[in-house]
């Protein structure tokens, strides 16, 4: 099974697993600095032709006023994701504010809350764990498997040698 692994495709195969790390890495950190950048522009260029309630006024005040968090950021819901309502389309988390001075309501995009983030993390890092685990006990079982067919080949030459 993994008879045909030799060292140099070892090396190959994880200079390789390296390269694909540090790529993804890298585009993450592009994307969140991106992500940064449209969070902020978002509403000029999209709220022309979406209709909300009253409550939920179309407003950029909040990039020039001081602002009171009403509900803090929490995730939108499937639908509002496919109508695409303000403050959901960057990143799928909204937060209502208030401005302070002109007093309006209004959404905006936030980015997804550090708490989700831990818990996406310690998630994927349970299930790295769980492979890893999962990768030494194959190894192990077919390290056995190969020394007992090894430890019979060698009583069987033993034994032809005998005779």
């Amino acid at each position: 099974m993994f008879d045909f692994i030799t060292r140099r495709r070892l090396i190959f195969g994880l200079i390789a697993l390296l390269f694909v790390t540090i790529s993804v890495l890298f585009i993450a950190n592009l994307k969140l600095s991106v992500l940064d950048r449209v969070v902020t522009s978002y509403y000029s260029i999209s709220s022309s032709n979406i209709s909300i309630d009253k409550e939920q006024s179309i407003s950029t005040c909040y990039q020039t006023e001081p602002i009171d968090i009403i509900t803090y950021c929490q995730k939108c819901t499937s639908f509002e994701r496919r109508s695409k309502a303000i403050g959901c389309l960057p990143t799928g988390y909204r937060e209502l504010v208030i401005c302070s001075k002109s007093n309006i309501k209004t959404l905006r995009s936030c980015l997804i809350p550090i708490h989700i983030q831990k818990q996406n993390f310690w998630i994927f890092e349970g299930i790295i764990l769980f492979i890893c685990l999962l990768s030494i006990v194959s190894v192990q079982s077919r390290q056995k498997t190969l020394d007992k067919q090894m430890v019979e080949k060698i009583k069987r030459q033993i034994g032809d040698n005998d005779l």
